[in-house]
């Protein structure tokens, strides 16, 4: 799958002739952090390896035609809130229209906040951080520090003491070190719970 295809919904099996899924969507998720995984498989024992990826679901085989709907429909619905969440700010008299899932992280520098979005490109406004993420439309941000709050959905790690988000650590302080991390596994927990279940055809 090359840097130039859009995939937002991948199905994939975990046993595989050669590279197994869960080495195989790690690898794809460095390029593709947004795109949303299902795993397929006959047994249950991969869960936790499923979770360690950051897969959206785990289905176990046989699969349940029901069980396959009630997914799609949760995926569909996250990528197009996802993708359709925009809100404008303004620097130096131009109006920037931003959309929420291409932002990765939220930094508060001085007087100024930076959007770092996927790609490197980093947009600003005057502001105060807390002001702004209330009026940001969805959930997806964590605060993890007086200066930074993180998209979830771009989380590839969590440390003692930060997020990774690609090749950047954002720091945890203290003050937010038990809200962003019971915030975190509530997410993933929300998300994936119900791939622990077993649904009968």
């Amino acid at each position: 799958m090359g840097e130039g295809v859009s995939v937002d919904l991948l199905f994939l099996d975990i046993y595989m002739p050669g590279l197994n899924g869960i080495d195989t969507a790690r690898k794809l998720m460095e390029s593709h952090r947004d795109m949303k995984i299902v795993f397929t498989t006959s047994s249950g024992e991969h869960y936790p390896q499923a979770y360690g990826v950051f897969a959206f679901n785990y289905l176990e085989k046989p699969l349940s035609r029901a069980r396959l709907h009630q997914v799609l429909d949760r995926a569909l619905e996250a990528i197009n809130d996802g993708g359709g969440k925009r809100f404008q700010i303004k620097y130096k008299g131009i109006f920037y229209t931003v959309r929420v899932s291409d932002i990765q992280y939220i930094e508060s520098r001085d007087k100024l906040v930076l959007f770092h979005q996927k790609g490197g490109r980093v947009l600003r406004c005057y502001g105060k951080l807390d002001t702004l993420l209330r009026e940001i439309p969805g959930d997806c941000f964590l605060r993890s520090h007086q200066s930074f709050a993180v998209n979830i959905n771009y989380i590839t790690e969590l440390g003692d003491h930060y997020f990774r988000v690609g090749e950047v650590a954002i720091a945890i302080s203290k003050k937010y070190l038990k809200s962003a991390k019971e915030a975190y596994y509530d997410r993933l927990f929300s998300r994936m719970g119900e791939g622990v279940e077993k649904w009968q055809p």
